[in-house]
């Protein structure tokens, strides 16, 4: 005797399930909305990038005047902030090694010979310009400002975080290594 068991109404989607997705999809909304509103009621005014490779914070960038802080790390000598008033920051990154295609449309970069992730900040809010990594996903981040958008290289091992809760004080951009 095999009976198979079956269950009531499988197979198709009914009323209720429409309801019950669209009950979760408003939800979803609502949630999303209140935790832009909660960053936006938070936000001191000062928007800061705070890049970690490697899992060490190895750069702090004020998005709006482009000061920046280099933290005394091992990687400090690998950080590039010549071009910081252009908005151009280059840090290290694991798999970025073959910079031809960067070379052909960076100078700076050719001619100073320098291997890494090319970082650009542009109407307050910053993007990875450049970088090498097996589907380059990095670069098609759009570029951004938000503490709920970070920017996640991982074949390059690079986090970029934005501090939007920051006091301008608690930056120092004084005690710059270079």
């Amino acid at each position: 005797m095999n009976k198979r068991l079956k269950r009531k109404g499988s197979g198709t989607i009914k009323k209720q399930d429409f309801i019950f997705i669209g009950i979760l999809l408003v939800i979803g909304l609502v949630l999303l909305l209140s935790f832009k509103l909660w960053e936006n009621t938070n936000r001191t005014g000062a928007v800061f990038a705070k890049v970690s490779y490697r899992d060490e914070t190895i750069l702090m960038i004020d998005l709006n005047s482009f000061e920046y802080k280099v933290y005394d790390t091992q990687y400090k000598d690998q950080v590039i902030v010549q071009r910081a008033q252009e908005g151009i920051f280059y840090v290290p990154g694991t798999t970025t090694t073959d910079m031809t295609a960067l070379y052909e449309t960076d100078t700076y970069a050719r001619d100073h010979q320098i291997v890494g992730v090319k970082l650009q900040i542009e109407n307050g809010k910053i993007q990875v310009l450049y970088q090498e990594s097996p589907r380059n996903i990095c670069q098609l981040q759009r570029p951004t400002s938000s503490s709920l958008e970070p920017l996640v290289c991982l074949p390059n091992e690079l986090v970029v975080s934005i501090m939007t809760n920051m006091e301008s004080d608690e930056f120092i951009p004084d005690s710059v290594l270079e």
